[in-house]
């Protein structure tokens, strides 16, 4: 439980001390560059989640601080896409800032999604947690899906 109390507290300090840094005169290349660490942020926790979740890999009370990880990246999603910063190697659509309602709602549904992703690891219900897993996916999925260059 301690290490889990660590991991919660480090991954909101580190979330808050970036938040600091960004809020300042940030350049278009940089609020890429920061973008681009948030998502790398994401994608390492649910990578590792998903490992744990699949059982190819021991939790060891480590699920939870994958999806806390997971969950204080994502409420940064809704202020890492300012307007001007799809420069050099940005995979953002142009879509994101022509219609930045329908962007804020994806969002939202992926801080959403998170938060219950949380609360499933909380739980301990295999079912739950693979449940709420499966949904965090489908939201990550239905935005990159709408919002980001095809691979």
């Amino acid at each position: 439980m301690k290490r889990l109390i660590f991991f919660a507290i480090a991954a909101l300090s580190v979330t808050t001390i970036l938040s600091n840094i960004a809020s300042a005169d940030t350049t278009r290349e940089d609020a890429l560059d920061y973008r681009i660490s948030v998502m790398t942020v994401l994608r390492g926790h649910i990578g590792a989640a998903s490992k744990i979740v699949r059982g190819l890999v021991a939790d060891d009370g480590y699920l939870a601080a994958h999806a806390e990880g997971i969950a204080a990246a994502a409420t940064e999603l809704s202020r890492i896409f300012p307007e001007g910063s799809d420069v050099g190697e940005s995979e953002s659509l142009p879509l994101i800032w022509e219609e930045p309602e329908a962007f804020a709602d994806a969002i939202s549904k992926s801080k959403e999604a998170a938060t219950a992703f949380v609360t499933a690891t909380q739980s301990g219900d295999r079912a739950a947690i693979g449940k709420a897993f499966r949904n965090l996916g489908g939201s990550c999925r239905g935005c990159h899906d709408q919002y980001r260059v095809k691979n």
